[in-house]
């Protein structure tokens, strides 16, 4: 035993654990270090959540509030589930911790991992879409008391700057072989319209390219 209330040692592994009584019953935690003045932060930590966090919600695990999501989404567009749907079978595939685990106990870094495993392959967008799903999913867990602070707070990067569209802006000659082909068309009603309105287009695309240069 130590002289700070609640912290206790284990003599056999030297790892520091903590206690406090709750509604009568007796709750244990270990602190997973063997330094006293980090388990003594954590046991602090950890008896403020117990004042805040559901105790009937504690073990929800991450399956569980995946299912919650899903719930609270049911009104969104078509599209917003199907994209939630691609990013729920991601998770299954290669999530860190699994869909098992508690969510308690799901970390920054575990987020970070994840995000960086499709990193590579995905559009600044997507890498957005995938990290906004984090972030509600894990909002849901604090609003409803599962967790106290979200650990999408600590992810390094939670959202990219999107990427400009590469537009493909045909040449001054290709530019010119499209018109001649449409007024070459000569039974068509917009034979004569539509390579003006056509030049008129391309006066603005290449006016923009010049300024952005």
């Amino acid at each position: 035993m130590t002289n700070f209330p609640g912290l206790y040692r284990n003599t056999a592994s030297g790892l520091y654990y903590g206690f406090k009584k709750l509604r009568g019953k007796r709750k244990e935690v270990s602190l997973r270090t063997t330094d006293r003045k980090i388990a003594e932060r954590r046991l602090q930590e950890w008896m403020r959540n117990l004042a805040v966090v559901n105790r009937d919600l504690e073990q929800t695990t991450l399956r569980e509030l995946i299912l919650r999501l899903v719930i609270v989404n049911r009104g969104k567009s078509a599209k917003t589930q199907a994209t939630n749907r691609s990013i729920i079978r991601q998770i299954e595939r290669n999530f860190p911790c699994g869909l098992d685990v508690e969510v308690r106990h799901i970390r920054s870094s575990h987020l970070d991992e994840w995000l960086a495993l499709n990193e590579r392959r995905l559009k600044n967008s997507s890498y957005n879409r995938q990290a906004g799903f984090l972030k509600q999913l894990f909002d849901i867990a604090v609003r409803e008391l599962i967790i106290v602070e979200s650990p999408f707070a600590g992810v390094r990067t939670p959202w990219k700057k999107p990427q400009e569209p590469i537009r493909l802006v045909p040449t001054e000659q290709q530019f010119r072989a499209l018109v001649e082909s449409i007024r070459s068309q000569r039974l068509t009603d917009h034979a004569k319209k539509s390579p003006i309105l056509l030049s008129f287009w391309a006066c603005l695309v290449w006016a923009k390219q010049r300024l952005a240069r």
